[in-house]
C-alpha cells in the first residue's frame, strides 16, 4: 500500500507540474513584421508587451530561442526591445508557395522565476523579387500551313514572390500574325498560350522574332522577358514560274557545254535553275544529237537526258 501511495504521489507531483508549465507558457504573443528589414530594426518592446521589468531581465537570464531556424533576432537585456540581427527573407525560411503565411516561432526564457512566453512573428511578403522563365529563349517551328487559331504552350515564368507579388499577366510584343491568351492554373498560377490570328506564309516571312513578358501585381510592378523564335516551315504551295510565256535562243554550234543559261523562278528552297547543254563533237553527230538538261539545287546538278525526237537541231 506505502509503494502504491507513494507512486500516486509522484504522478501527482507530476501533473501539477505539468499544468503550471503549460500555465507559464500558454498565451501565445503575435507580431508582423515585413521581410528584409535592417539589421538592428526594433521589433517591440517586449518588456513593456510581457509586463516585465526591465531592471530584473538580465539577473533572470533572459534569454530567447527560435524553433528551427537561425538566430534572426535577440533582445536587448538592457530596453527589452526585440530587434534584428539579421536580415529575414521570407522565400529562404517559406520555400513553398502552398501557404500564403510564413511565421517565426520563438520562445522567450526567464529564470527565478521560470517564465516561458511564446512569441509568433509573422514575416510579410514583399515584391523583391521579379519574375523570370526557366529557358533564356522559346524556339517554335510552325508549318505555313497551320490555321488561323491554333495554340501553342508557352513556358510559364515563375516568381518566388506570393500572393499579389507573384505573376499577375503577360504582354506579347506587337504582331500581326500571332497574339497571346493568359490561362491559371489550379494553383493560381498564371501562364500563356501563343495563338496563331493570321495564316503563316514562308515566302514572305520565314521567321518571327517575339517577346513574352510577365509582369508581377507587385507595387512597383516587376518584370522579366523571354524571347520566342518562330521558324516557319515550308510546304508546297507554289508551283515553279518562269520569266516569260516562250524564249528564242540561238545558240552558236561551237558554244561551250553550259554557256546558256535558263532561268525560272520557284519561290521554294529547291531547284534554282536549269541549264541547256548540248554536246557536240561532229557534224554528223551534231543531226542527231539529243540533249540533256541540268538543274542545279544546292550544289548538286541533276541531268535529264532528252532524246533526238524532243530536240530540232539545225545547222
Amino acid at each position: 500500500y506505502d509503494s502504491g501511495a507513494g507512486y500516486m504521489h509522484r504522478y501527482v507531483l507530476l501533473f501539477i507540474v505539468f499544468l503550471i508549465v503549460r500555465k507559464i507558457s500558454s498565451a501565445v504573443t503575435h507580431y508582423t513584421l515585413p521581410e528584409e528589414m535592417k539589421e538592428g530594426t526594433v521589433v517591440a518592446n517586449l518588456a513593456t508587451d510581457l509586463g516585465l521589468d526591465v531592471t530584473t531581465l538580465t539577473k533572470r537570464k533572459m534569454r530567447l530561442d527560435i524553433i528551427a531556424n537561425k538566430k534572426y533576432l535577440d533582445v536587448n537585456k538592457e530596453t527589452g526591445e526585440l530587434y534584428i540581427v539579421e536580415k529575414i527573407d521570407r522565400e529562404h525560411i517559406c520555400n513553398t508557395k502552398s501557404s500564403s503565411s510564413c511565421y517565426l516561432r520563438l520562445e522567450i526564457t526567464l529564470e527565478n522565476p521560470l517564465r516561458i512566453f511564446n512569441i509568433e512573428l509573422e514575416v510579410l511578403d514583399m515584391n523583391d523579387n521579379a519574375p523570370h522563365f526557366r529557358r533564356d529563349a522559346i524556339h517554335l517551328d510552325i508549318s505555313e500551313a497551320t490555321p488561323k487559331g491554333e495554340r501553342f504552350s508557352l513556358s510559364n515564368a515563375v516568381d518566388p514572390d506570393v500572393g499579389t507579388n507573384s505573376v499577375k499577366t503577360y504582354y506579347l510584343s506587337e504582331s500581326e500574325y500571332f497574339n497571346i491568351e493568359i490561362q491559371t492554373g489550379r494553383d493560381g498560377s498564371k501562364f500563356a498560350d501563343l495563338i496563331l490570328i493570321k495564316t503563316l506564309d514562308r515566302e514572305k516571312k520565314e521567321n518571327h522574332n517575339l517577346i513574352l513578358t510577365a509582369v508581377d501585381g507587385g507595387t512597383p510592378a516587376r518584370s522579366g522577358t523571354v524571347n520566342i523564335f518562330v521558324h516557319v516551315l515550308d510546304t508546297n504551295d507554289n508551283a515553279p514560274t518562269f520569266d516569260k510565256a516562250a524564249y528564242n535562243v540561238k545558240i552558236m554550234e561551237n558554244s561551250p557545254i553550259g554557256s546558256l543559261e535558263l532561268h525560272h523562278r520557284r519561290l521554294h528552297s529547291g531547284v534554282q535553275r536549269c541549264l541547256l547543254v548540248q554536246s557536240v563533237s561532229s557534224r554528223d553527230q551534231e543531226r542527231k544529237a539529243g540533249g540533256e538538261t541540268a538543274c542545279a539545287k544546292g550544289l548538286q546538278i541533276h541531268r535529264v537526258q532528252h532524246p533526238e525526237r524532243d530536240r530540232t537541231v539545225r545547222d
